[in-house]
């Protein structure tokens, strides 16, 4: 019986990943994925997404040196017959909802989210997709996360590890947040830790930093 993914995070050092189903690359590539992965989260190693022990010179720490990036509230745009819950603390700005409806979720816009615009099956793989689990679809008042078949981890360019159905010793990232997917944080900037907060992204942090 195949072990199921586990997500360990090294106090001041780098996550350990056992018994990945698979790793995928910033482009989209699948790289080499062994029993158990040092994966680096001081955004310093110069082997990136591999640990190089760059945590050490750096002085990284894993303790949360400043307040989250966003507040830890869920916002409901109300729909028929789907309304979408948001929390900005777990969002990772990955945009994979805009990419798939702009009419429906506008960042330039208020309110940025306007459900109607979407239709209901469509509201769906969106937030099937959304790898932090920021976006929840409520139906009747039942609520859900969809959660999509993938890589256990996967690395978004200039950005955080996605990661699905791994287990992690820590508290989920914020209210309505899920451990069946998250994202980690691996440029050293988040004040989530050992979840990402967007602090990437707020920084304009790159893989070649």
């Amino acid at each position: 019986m195949t072990e199921k993914p586990v997500v360990e995070m090294r106090e001041d050092g780098p996550l350990i990943v056992k018994h990945a189903t698979g790793l995928q690359g910033p482009g989209g590539a699948e790289m080499e994925t062994k029993e158990v992965m040092a994966l680096c989260r001081c955004g310093q190693s110069k082997k990136k997404p591999f640990c190089d022990g760059s945590h050490n010179d750096s002085g990284f720490s894993s303790a949360n040196q400043h307040d989250a990036s966003g507040a830890d509230r869920e916002i409901v745009y109300d729909g028929d017959p789907i309304s979408i819950a948001y929390n900005p603390r777990i969002c990772s700005h990955a945009a994979e909802c805009v990419r798939m409806s702009r009419a429906a979720f506008d960042p330039k816009r208020k309110p940025w989210c306007k459900p109607e615009e979407a239709g209901a099956d469509q509201l769906e793989a969106i937030v099937e997709v959304c790898p932090s689990g920021a976006l929840r679809a409520i139906r009747h008042e039942e609520d859900t996360h969809h959660i999509a078949e993938r890589p256990t981890v996967i690395i978004q360019k200039d950005g955080p590890y996605w990661v699905t159905k791994a287990d992690i010793d820590a508290q989920i990232p914020g209210i309505g947040g899920t451990k069946d997917k998250y994202v980690l944080c691996r440029c050293g900037l988040s004040g989530n830790k050992p979840y990402c907060d967007g602090s990437h992204f707020n920084q304009s942090w790159r893989d070649d930093s």
